[in-house]
């Protein structure tokens, strides 16, 4: 049975989401996601528990929840891959005062820091530049770092240029747009193509169709989260199927191919979230340079 855990009248579990590779053309990660029923049994969504929150509650019950999915892979750990854990920006830089307790809570269930992924929520922060001591805390433990839902409030490439993640996970409305949208369609690699640049691997969340998972490979993205892979669950899938389908999607995706800068400047102009991600890289690339370490011409011709 899954551990449980009591917070403000409400039960909490810990369900699994599996993350592909597109390359590896396997499972090589886990989203540790949050469960809740009320004293009725009925289910709650996560962000409901979080709302209304003192800052003091919302930081013990972020706490709580990465405390829960230790616990519970513990049981399911295949011994291979991250396990990806949410942290609000806020909790984040509570953290960075103790350190060491969070290694040891890591420790304390049998994982090292080199096998968890803290994964930097969109919400803002009331000092950025405390939140980037707080990563820099968080890498000199050994952890990895991806950052949540960008194209969302504060997950923009300003935060990819102070954070400088190792992974990128792009929301759900990206991908729905380029799907729906040829223009973004045809932006979609640009945006991936930027990240990569920075040093950054691409997830693409959310994945709900072959299709959707079609584009998402097409426009260069590392690995695949959604529910047409795989659903959270409580235990480790059997991903026989699954590795089948997605190689089939590999059999048959076409080559990716990235925009050529001067089409992506006529486009970008456009209403879409991919465009407004555009316009946004070409905003900040003059800090993004200090991240990356070769000059391809594409984004020299963005500038």
């Amino acid at each position: 049975m899954s551990p449980v855990i009591a917070f403000n009248g409400h039960l909490l579990t810990s369900a699994f989401q599996p993350i592909y590779g597109v390359k590896e053309g396997r499972c090589v990660g886990f989203e540790g996601l949050v469960r809740a029923t009320d004293d009725q049994g009925n289910a709650v969504r996560a962000q409901r528990l979080f709302d209304g929150l003192a800052p003091s509650e919302a930081l013990s019950l972020d706490r709580t929840c990465r405390t829960l999915h230790l616990r519970s892979f513990a049981s399911l750990d295949p011994g291979q891959g991250l396990l990806y854990l949410n942290v609000n920006p806020s909790a984040a830089v509570a953290d960075a005062e103790n350190v060491r307790a969070v290694r040891s809570r890591i420790g304390y269930f049998g994982l090292t820091p080199s096998r968890v992924c803290f994964e930097i929520l969109e919400s803002a922060c009331e000092d950025e530049g405390r939140l980037v001591d707080a990563i820099a805390a968080y890498r000199e433990m050994g952890l990895a770092i991806a950052m949540d839902d960008f194209g969302v409030m504060r997950s923009n490439f300003d935060r990819v240029a102070a954070l400088r993640p190792d992974y990128v996970k792009l929301d759900r409305t990206l991908l729905t747009d380029a799907v729906g949208d040829a223009k973004a369609r045809r932006m979609l690699p640009s945006v991936i193509h930027i990240l990569h640049a920075t040093g950054t691997k691409v997830v693409i969340e959310g994945i709900e169709s072959a299709s959707e998972a079609l584009v998402a490979i097409e426009a260069g993205a590392d690995y695949l989260q959604g529910y047409y892979l795989a659903s959270p669950g409580t235990s480790i899938p059997d991903d026989a199927l699954t590795q089948r389908i997605l190689s089939e999607l590999l059999r048959v995706r076409s080559r990716p191919v990235v925009a050529a800068a001067r089409e992506v400047a006529e486009e970008a102009s456009g209403g879409s979230v991919v465009a407004r991600m555009l316009s946004s890289a070409r905003r900040s690339l003059p800090t993004l340079d200090s991240m990356i370490s070769y000059r391809d011409p594409s984004v020299e011709a963005m500038k």
